[in-house]
């Protein structure tokens, strides 16, 4: 097989773009040194859309080929990410929670901890869409999913999806899950209106990958720039998978 066809690449998620400290964030910073660095090293930034559709169609992408994806839609993205990413000429995926665009991030089951953050409107959102930038579904009201029967879970996946499209005129064709949970039902329904859907579990993508259980890369564990600079090494592939480890067996203990 081509090389092309088997390189790993890694779908980097972000979400707030602050200086909280808080474990969803990355300071303006660092995230702007991070941009920089793809800038200089000349790496391949596509849209989650551009790499489902590569993956479907069997056409290999570049080499040092990344994704950069931003779930809940905070509104820094827009004030603080954007310029970033607009100065490298990057496009970018963001996540949606379509109940909650223009509102705060105060949906239940939200981390306590978290400080109250403004969410994008839709007016933010469609000077966005017509400037590199992708939106795709992260649900109506950021639930658990799996904890919620059938109609339900349809009701957030489904409405999220045909919300976006009917605000922007794009068709949406890319899922997170919320908190990155999962199972067969939730799965299949994302199966049936998406192209793909992106999990929290630690580790890079390649083609023949299961495209409805994606992995990503958090920026929570980016923060130290010479991690982030070897992201295409070995040691990097190592060090995510000590990391998902670690979560495994943290969620035994505690849960």
């Amino acid at each position: 097989m081509n090389e092309a066809h088997t390189t790993k690449i890694p779908i980097l998620t972000y979400h707030s773009i602050d200086n909280s400290g808080s474990v969803i964030s990355t300071s303006p910073e660092t995230f702007r040194k991070q941009m920089q660095f793809l800038g200089d090293a000349n790496f391949n930034v596509v849209s989650l859309k551009t790499l489902g559709k590569s993956f479907l169609e069997n056409v290999p992408l570049p080499p040092k080929t990344l994704v950069l994806t931003f779930d809940d839609g905070f509104q820094n993205f827009y004030t603080t990410a954007f310029p970033a990413l607009n100065e490298y000429k990057f496009p970018a995926t963001v996540f949606l929670i379509t109940d909650y665009c223009g509102k705060f991030n105060d949906w239940s089951g939200n981390l306590p901890a978290l400080e109250q953050s403004k969410l994008m409107d839709w007016n933010e959102i469609k000077e966005l869409s017509k400037n590199n930038i992708e939106f795709a579904a992260h649900s109506r009201t950021h639930p658990d999913l799996t904890k919620l029967n059938t109609e339900k879970a349809a009701r957030e996946i489904v409405e999220s999806k045909l919300t976006i499209e009917e605000r922007l005129g794009v068709e949406v064709t890319d899922f997170a899950y919320p908190y990155g949970k999962y199972n067969l039902p939730v799965k299949q329904l994302t199966e049936k209106h998406f192209r793909t859907a992106c999990s929290t579990r630690l580790g890079k993508v390649q083609a023949g990958d299961d495209l409805f259980s994606l992995k990503r890369v958090d920026a929570y564990y980016l923060s130290n720039d010479h991690v982030f600079n070897s992201i295409l090494s070995v040691n990097f592939n190592l060090y995510l998978n000590f990391r998902q480890i670690l979560r495994e067996l943290k969620a035994k203990i505690y849960y």
